[in-house]
């Protein structure tokens, strides 16, 4: 009995010595493994926001190249149209109707002008290439309606007495992006001198003349919300304005183009367009040689 002991004792000494060289398995703590999950949340939020600003920063640059793109498109039409107005010298319903609706951003200004061409209302209209009205202002986002640049236009000629052009022509919306419009016309009363300054004004009681010049300004949207609306301006200058304003102008430069009916020959010399006569005193042209003598006979044989 006591032998079996003594052996029970030494093989529990021998197992606890071989339970100490067993080798160690690592771990980690609750602690450990809470402060990762912290880090590592950090980290993502950190590059979750990074990625985030990239994003909407790239956005906003698009967004802001697409009105800036949208604005010259909008200011080249402009300037086609209004060089291109049209104007027979006299008549009121050729020439500008102004309406002043607010300022800065918030104006929302209608401008109404006769002209040709395709500018503002494409190659393809059936009246591009007469006269023809056109109507440009701003309007506002209501319902279906996207609202922002919107040109009207009509032929100006050949319609019945009832034609309403508020009812019978269709709004065409050329840029939703639009939030704004100002026209500032150039004052026909200033005196013309070198060192004054230009002076415009926001009203137009002319409506049978053209102005000579317009300045333009537009309001784009915002790259993005709460940011103030991109602007961009042009001055424009009106060919027929100064003909709409002075129709003697006209009269005059006929006049002169009736009674230019010289050309000019070698050396500066100018005779009538007329009949041409044989020669003075009845001596015809001259010949080859020069002078005024007939070229000689050929010789008798």
């Amino acid at each position: 009995m006591m032998r079996l002991n003594t052996d029970w004792r030494m093989r529990r000494r021998g197992w606890g010595d071989e339970c100490r060289n067993w080798p160690r398995q690592g771990g980690f703590t609750l602690v450990e493994i809470l402060l990762a999950l912290t880090l590592l949340g950090m980290l993502t939020i950190m590059l979750f926001s990074s990625f985030y600003s990239v994003i909407r920063a790239w956005e906003a640059g698009r967004a802001a190249i697409d009105s800036e793109g949208h604005a010259d498109y909008l200011m080249e039409q402009l300037a086609a149209a209004l060089r291109s107005a049209y104007t027979p010298g006299v008549g009121e319903k050729y020439g500008l109707v102004f309406t002043d609706d607010g300022e800065e951003a918030d104006a929302r200004d209608t401008i109404e002008w006769t002209k040709t061409g395709p500018a503002l209302v494409g190659e393809d209209a059936e009246f591009a290439q007469v006269p023809h009205r056109v109507r440009v202002t701003v309007t506002e986002k209501d319902g279906e309606h996207p609202g922002g640049f919107t040109v009207r236009a009509w032929r100006q000629d050949l319609q019945l007495d009832e034609f309403n052009p508020e009812e019978d022509t269709a709004e065409l919306c050329l840029s939703p992006k639009v939030v704004g419009f100002n026209c500032r016309m150039l004052d026909p009363d200033q005196e013309k001198t070198v060192d004054d300054e230009i002076n415009w004004v926001d009203e137009w009681t002319k409506t049978n003349t053209l102005p000579t010049a317009i300045e333009i300004t537009l309001w784009m949207e915002p790259a993005e919300k709460g940011e103030d609306p991109i602007e961009a301006k042009r001055i424009v200058e009106i060919p027929m304005g100064p003909l709409s304003q002075n129709p003697s102008l006209g009269a005059s430069s006929s006049e002169e183009a009736r009674r230019g009916t010289s050309t000019s020959v070698g050396g500066g010399r100018r005779r009538p367009n007329g009949p041409v006569s044989s020669g003075q005193g009845g001596n015809p042209p001259p010949g080859p040689g020069g002078g005024g003598a007939a070229p000689p006979a050929p010789p008798a044989r």
